[in-house]
């Protein structure tokens, strides 16, 4: 939809006085004030900062003699959590498609082909590639390796809810399907977009740091048992995040208005917080009894 213009947009940009511009030509947030917003809230959060001291518990746990009893509701938070982000993803794609008739239609395509490509993969759905396992078959595969018994053996435990990731699945839920409380479909989808990009750049660390972690857990602790490790899971996770947070990154880029940084701001400061609630109670199941 095209209209004359001759005072400023309800985005608050300026437009050209007496040109034909479209409906949605409005500024996109910059690349230099994205990636600044990334480094002043999620490289320097709450979240790195519980995904360090997680880690450093996984270190620790090699020296403990009961560390399959400390681990089981770990496992058991980690196998919910997996599952968890799926819904996510489904709820921001569902926050951009609803923009229709207030967005950019080739911004609006261009974003939505590429959030769909990290959860199409959580299926083991690849370009070019025969089906593959899923993420949820993959996770069951490292599971049964190091403990020798099928992931039934803890989703069937009453006793290890997994209560932290099902808090944090209900938060990120909550954020997400209502937009952060913004009223109109625009704001709703931005903040929406701010919020994947925020579980996609913290899921980076999060695999990479868990993957040289528990392979340090593994040459300490199960390699002189002769345990052998099926690493596939932490390995496609630890190559595949830092593509899917640029596909985060650029899917932000292509789609939020300039005058949304504040909005995308508080959707990574959200995430942030849960994120790292949700890690500092792992680290402290894996610390109880230091």
């Amino acid at each position: 939809e095209d209209r004359f213009v001759g005072a400023g947009d309800e985005l608050g940009n300026e437009p050209l006085r007496g040109q034909r511009v479209s409906l949605f030509d409005f500024p996109k947030i910059s690349e230099e004030t994205l990636s600044n917003l990334e480094t002043e809230v999620l490289d320097s959060g709450e979240g790195i900062e519980a995904l360090r001291r997680f880690n450093d518990a996984l270190d620790h746990l090699s020296k403990q003699a009961n560390w399959e009893e400390l681990m089981a509701p770990v496992w058991a938070e980690m196998a919910f959590n997996l599952e968890s982000f799926n819904p996510i993803f489904t709820a921001c794609l569902l926050k951009v498609q609803c923009t229709i008739g207030s967005s950019d239609y080739e911004a609006r395509d261009a974003c939505l082909q590429g959030l769909i490509q990290p959860l199409a993969g959580e299926y083991g759905l690849h370009e070019g590639d025969k089906l593959g396992k899923t993420h949820r078959q993959l996770f069951s595969d490292w599971y049964t390796s190091v403990t020798g018994k099928p992931l039934s053996h803890i989703l069937s435990n009453e006793n290890l809810k997994p209560e932290a990731g099902q808090l944090l699945f209900a938060q990120m839920m909550q954020d997400v399907s209502s937009g952060g409380g913004y009223s109109d479909a625009l704001s709703q989808a931005s903040y929406a977009l701010g919020y994947n990009l925020a579980v996609e750049y913290l899921a980076n660390p999060e695999k990479t740091w868990l993957l040289d972690s528990f392979q340090r857990f593994s040459r300490a602790r199960l390699e002189p048992q002769g345990v052998r490790v099926d690493w596939e899971f932490l390995e496609v996770h630890a190559l595949g995040e830092k593509e899917h947070a640029d596909i985060g990154h650029r899917a932000v880029a292509v789609f939020c208005p300039a005058s949304h940084e504040d909005v995308v701001r508080r959707a990574l400061k959200d995430h942030d917080r849960d994120f790292a609630a949700y890690y500092n109670h792992l680290a402290d199941l894996l610390l109880q009894n230091c």
